[in-house]
C-alpha cells in the first residue's frame, strides 16, 4: 500500500521541470512569492478554496462516513469488466473529476493571475490530496480504499496536467453530462443521489476538429462545434434497488456519438467572461447525437440527454 502511493507521488513529480526542483535550499522556489498584500482576485480563491475543501469533507462524512467505521479495508473492485458493479463507470467519473478539477482550479488561479508555475503546481497537488483523502475515508468504512479509484483519480490529474504542457492534447477534451435516468424518474427521485443514479451519467471525450483539420480544411468545420464520443450504462439503478451490483443481465454499456459545443472557442473581452466559458466547457450540454445500448441498435436523439 506505501509503495503504491509512492509510486504515485514520485510520478506526478516526475510530470514537473526538474528545475522546479533545483532550489532545495529554498522552500519558496516551488511558488511565487506571497505578496505583502493580497489582491482581491487572490483572496476570493484561497477564501473559496477552504470553504469548498470543508465543505465537501462535510458532505462526504454525512453522505458515506458517518456512523459506518469499520477498520482499515483495501479493495479492488476492477476496472471495466463485465462483472464489475457499474462496468467502470465509477471509473471514469474518477478520473473526470480529477481531470476537472485540475483544469477549473487552473483557470480559477490563472483568473486570480497566479503566475503559470503556481498555478499548474496547486492545480496538480491539491486534487491529488483531496481524491488521497477520501480514499482514505473509504477504507474506514464500508466503501474501503480502492487503488483503481485513486489511480483513475491520479490518470485524471496526469492528463489535465499534460494537456497543460502539450497543447495539442488540447484537442482532445474530457466532459461529463447528466440527466435522470427514467428509473429515478418514475419513482419520485426516492433515494437519490449522484453516484447511485450512474444511468444518467455519460462521459464524453470531445474532439476540436477545427482546430485539428489543415489549415486549407478549417473552413469546412465550424469552431464552435465539436465531435464527441461518449461512455456509459443502463441497469445500475435497478441493482442498485435490489442490492444485488452482480447480478450481470440488468446491466448493459451505453455508447454514444454526438455533436459538441466548443463554449472555449467563443472569445470573449472580458476575462471573467471568458473565465467562465473555459470553465463550462467541461460539461457536455445536450446537442444532436446517437446512442446504443447493449445489443440494440443505434438510435438518433436531436438531443441526447443520457
Amino acid at each position: 500500500m506505501k509503495k503504491f502511493i509512492l509510486l504515485i507521488l514520485l510520478f506526478f513529480i516526475c510530470l514537473f521541470e526538474p528545475k522546479l526542483f533545483a532550489q532545495v535550499n529554498d522552500s519558496l522556489a516551488l511558488v511565487e512569492p506571497i505578496p505583502a498584500e493580497l489582491t482581491t482576485k487572490k483572496k476570493l480563491i484561497i477564501t473559496g478554496l477552504v470553504l469548498q475543501q470543508a465543505a465537501s469533507m462535510y458532505v462526504e462524512y454525512k453522505w458515506w462516513w458517518e456512523g459506518n467505521y469499520h477498520p482499515f479495508v483495501i479493495y479492488s473492485d476492477g476496472w471495466f469488466e463485465k462483472n464489475s458493479y457499474s462496468l467502470g463507470v465509477d471509473k471514469a467519473g474518477h478520473f473526470y473529476t480529477s481531470y476537472m478539477y485540475f483544469n477549473v482550479l487552473n483557470e480559477l488561479l490563472k483568473w486570480g493571475e497566479f503566475d503559470n508555475r503556481t498555478s499548474l503546481i496547486l492545480s496538480t497537488s491539491i486534487p491529488f490530496v483531496w481524491a488521497l483523502s477520501i480514499e482514505i475515508g473509504d477504507g474506514f468504512s464500508n466503501y474501503n480504499f480502492s487503488q483503481t479509484d485513486l489511480l483513475a483519480n491520479s490518470l485524471g490529474i496526469t492528463y489535465g496536467l499534460l494537456q497543460a504542457k502539450i497543447p495539442f492534447l488540447q484537442n482532445f477534451k474530457f466532459k461529463f453530462s447528466y440527466y435522470p435516468s427514467s428509473y429515478y424518474q418514475k419513482n419520485n427521485f426516492k433515494d437519490w443521489s449522484l453516484t447511485a443514479d450512474y444511468d444518467g451519467h455519460i462521459y464524453w471525450l470531445s474532439m476540436d476538429v477545427h482546430n485539428i483539420l489543415p489549415h486549407t480544411a478549417k473552413k469546412y468545420w465550424l469552431k464552435y462545434l465539436n465531435l464527441s464520443i461518449g461512455y456509459g450504462m443502463e441497469g445500475f439503478a435497478k441493482t442498485n434497488d435490489e442490492g444485488n451490483f452482480n447480478k450481470i443481465n440488468y446491466k448493459e454499456r451505453k455508447f454514444c456519438i454526438g455533436l459538441d459545443w466548443n463554449l472555449s472557442a467563443f472569445t470573449a473581452k472580458n476575462k471573467t467572461l471568458k473565465t467562465a466559458l473555459n470553465i463550462l466547457d467541461y460539461y457536455h450540454f445536450p446537442a444532436p447525437g446517437v446512442r446504443k445500448v447493449g445489443k440494440e441498435t443505434f438510435e438518433f436523439k436531436p438531443l441526447l440527454l443520457n
